[in-house]
């Protein structure tokens, strides 16, 4: 057909092989919330104390709820709604819920993406525009912050154009379907770990870098007792592997019959995530022990809060660095951010088009005509997001917007299939 892709006799499009929906897999799971929440959890809840608990969730619960929601996928062969719907009835709001807590996600997250494009852009000058003041660069000059949430007048022109840059590129990849846009993944998946490898490189040559390690792997004892740490990682675990947001479903659900086992990918996969997560903090950990020793702060007393580990802690040390270096690393580091969220937010979009597409919430239009316009919808409902008052919506939406459902989705997922 058109779009050249894999169909079999059930009609369903599949990956037109093993590596593509391995591949894609993995760049779903491996996205911002291991390069940038992670560090500041584990900056936060004990260093050490925090990975400890943190890889005892990934053996605990991300490798069985990736295991039950890959098998779901691959036994009903439809997205998350169609799925528990057909596992029985009662199960049609678990599935709704997925794709609900999709549609939370998708909302905002391009938005992130378009501030590491702006970042991108701007680490070809010299100097850094943000040298001297990181914390005013990302408040004022990317995000152009107004007083709060409700303080919302004016749009913020380059999120703006970024944020429907984002939203074109994830269109045409959802419209090309897993067979086509199954190719992009052999990129925008192994680019960030050649990237991590950079970081890590150029980290170990930093003057303070060894302290940064230090203060990653110490383990600190009274915070492996505390059952704070454990539920951060918990929680950790849950946003990270990308559980209860119906990705995992559908991705099972296009994987060709003959590749399918559960129980090998639904181990490796979250194994390789937290895995990444943990190489990820060597490429940011010695960063911020260089901060430290450049400004005489502590570690300890780092701007490592949301998103501040990202666009103000490691900016700083991106522009600490030698002219040549410094634009180099930034360039690396914000195309690392903006392949990795690519990734994700397609996986994460991809569960709400396949909802609009089963359950024919559109009729009979043509599948590449549901995609733009639940694309097309989004983008508007994403708006409010590249306003002045921007910052504050899409830190609410980070913060509070998943997590909680995420445990309570999978736990009657997991429980009602049973």
């Amino acid at each position: 057909n058109n779009n050249d892709e894999q169909v079999v006799e059930d009609g369903r499009q599949e990956f037109s092989n093993y590596a593509e929906f391995f591949l894609t897999s993995v760049g779903y799971c491996v996205g911002l919330g291991n390069l940038v929440v992670y560090p500041g959890r584990v900056y936060n809840h004990g260093g050490g104390a925090f990975i400890v608990a943190y890889f005892v969730f990934v053996l605990v619960l991300g490798v069985p709820l990736y295991m039950h929601d890959l098998k779901v996928g691959q036994f009903f062969r439809k997205g998350a709604y169609g799925s528990f719907t057909e596992m029985s009835p009662l199960l049609a709001g678990t599935g709704l819920a997925h794709v609900l807590i999709a549609s939370i996600m998708i909302a905002y997250f391009n938005v992130i993406i378009g501030w590491a494009a702006i970042y991108l852009y701007h680490s070809f000058f010299d100097p850094l525009p943000w040298e001297g003041d990181t914390r005013t660069f990302f408040y004022q000059e990317v995000c152009g912050a107004s007083a709060g949430l409700g303080d919302v007048n004016r749009i913020v022109w380059p999120v703006f154009g970024a944020n429907a840059a984002a939203w074109l590129l994830t269109c045409i990849v959802l419209i090309k379907g897993v067979s086509s846009g199954g190719k992009v993944v052999y990129v925008t998946v192994t680019l960030p770990y050649l990237c991590i490898a950079a970081l890590i490189a150029r980290g170990a040559t930093l003057p303070g870098g060894s302290e940064g390690i230090k203060e990653y792997l110490n383990v600190d004892v009274e915070k492996l007792q505390d059952v704070t740490t454990w539920v951060r990682a918990a929680n950790q675990v849950f946003y990270s592997v990308g559980v209860a947001m119906g990705a995992i479903v559908t991705f099972g659900s296009y994987q060709q019959r003959k590749n399918a086992s559960y129980a090998r990918d639904g181990f490796i996969i979250p194994v390789i995530n937290g895995l990444t997560s943990f190489l990820g903090g060597f490429a940011i950990f010695p960063m911020l022990g260089h901060i430290a020793q450049n400004t005489g702060v502590g570690i300890e007393d780092l701007d490592l809060s949301g998103f501040g580990v990202t666009f103000i802690a490691y900016t700083e040390g991106l522009a600490s660095l030698p002219r040549g270096w410094a634009q180099a690393f930034s360039a690396i580091f914000f195309l690392m951010i903006i392949t990795l969220g690519v990734d994700t937010q397609i996986g994460v979009a991809e569960t709400v088009i396949t909802f609009a597409r089963e359950t024919r919430a559109m009729g009979s239009w043509p599948e590449p005509l549901v995609t733009a316009v639940v694309c097309l919808g989004f983008w508007a409902i994403s708006l409010p997001c590249v306003t002045d008052g921007g910052y504050y919506w899409v830190t609410l939406l980070w913060d509070y917007g998943n997590y909680m459902s995420m445990f309570i989705v999978a736990g009657v997922g997991l429980v009602g299939s049973r």
